[in-house]
């Protein structure tokens, strides 16, 4: 017989000896056999041996299920001969066969346990009520008792490998989201005082000290700025609206030579789709600053029949494009929204992208 066993632990802790109390029915038979110092030697062997067996099958030996199952099955056998009431053998046996192998092999093995039973009757002449009934009926009911509790134990794994699953898995994305949130953030910010830096370096080399001193302050502003930004993008909260951010995009661009038409605008969406705009348009301004030769750039909003729909689009020349982290970002913001990315730098680069309000 091919057995299956169950990928669970054990029977543990008071369960597994409040199980035992069933098996002092073992003891029954002392108050109507003849008492013998021999019938008590061995009925004290064989209740020793089977409670042997029974801690060694509540230890779960994974290899070692099914020759356990079949020596308290041949337990009982040889158990019969000098104490009928030895059939609770077969009662635990059957009960181990449910609690541990699969619902095929539990059929299988229960029909073992009964054929052995008969043949213990048969063998020991044992054709009597007090024999039988006490074998038949716990036999088949404890098999039946282990099924129920394995699926059970089953189901409980499942649904806690589920929840363990589940909790990973928003770890995960919260850990890609902050990310993807940190990588926007500190993108365009850093690029934008790498720029005033060089710019103040510039004025300050011509002469012009009140002008250098003016960007170097607006160098410590954007920081306390991005330092600010940082934190919300761990909190997953944003203060600034997206037509806030759009006026913050806008000084950025125009800090670097690059002039900005604005267009449309998009009102009530929900906040956690208006931060991920915001983030996707930050991304976006953020490339154009470092790789286009651009001098104009339009951003045009759209929102009509539950649909948003967003263009970015620059003058510049682009010979070759690579997608980088910051597309990658853009799209999987996208998929969160389950939105669509067109990308187009046949003129100049060219940002469509639209998803549901």
């Amino acid at each position: 017989m091919e057995f299956k066993l169950a990928d669970k632990p054990g029977l543990f802790g008071s369960w597994k000896w409040l199980s035992l109390v069933y098996s002092l029915f073992f003891f029954f038979s002392f108050f109507w056999a003849d008492i013998t110092a021999k019938f008590i030697f061995v009925s004290l062997l064989i209740y020793f041996t089977f409670v042997a067996l029974y801690s060694a099958l509540c230890s779960f030996h994974r290899s070692l299920v099914p020759l356990l199952i079949t020596a308290m099955v041949l337990l009982g056998i040889i158990g019969s001969y000098s104490n009928p009431s030895s059939t609770i053998t077969f009662n635990y046996a059957a009960f181990f066969a449910g609690f541990y192998l699969s619902k095929k092999n539990t059929a299988l093995s229960l029909c073992a346990i009964l054929a052995s039973l008969v043949f213990s009757a048969w063998l020991f002449e044992l054709w009597y009520a007090y024999y039988f009934f006490p074998g038949i009926v716990p036999t088949i009911a404890l098999a039946f008792t282990g099924t129920m509790i394995q699926q059970n134990d089953l189901k409980d794994e499942r649904e806690r490998k589920s929840t363990e699953e589940k909790r990973q898995l928003a770890a995960l994305a919260e850990r890609e989201r902050i990310a993807r949130d940190l990588h926007d953030t500190l993108g365009h910010t850093l690029s934008s005082i790498s720029l005033k830096a060089q710019l103040a370096k510039k004025l300050g080399d011509r002469g012009d000290t009140q002008a250098a001193l003016e960007e170097i302050n607006q160098v410590a502003k954007l920081a306390s700025s991005t330092l600010s930004e940082v934190r919300q993008a761990i909190s997953g909260y944003r203060k600034i609206g997206l037509q806030e951010q759009l006026g913050v995009l806008r000084s950025r661009l125009e800090d670097g030579g690059i002039e900005v038409r604005l267009e449309g605008t998009i009102k009530n969406i929900e906040a956690s789709k208006e931060a991920a705009l915001i983030l996707i348009l930050t991304e976006a301004v953020t490339n154009i600053l470092r790789h286009s030769s651009a001098k104009l750039v339009k951003i045009s909003q759209n929102q009509n029949e539950g649909l948003v729909e967003v263009r970015v689009e620059d003058d510049g020349k682009v010979l070759s494009f690579t997608p980088g982290n910051g597309l990658k970002g853009i799209q999987e913001r996208l998929q969160d929204l389950k939105g669509t990315l067109d990308l187009s730098i046949e003129n100049g680069f060219c940002l469509n992208i639209s998803f549901p309000a």
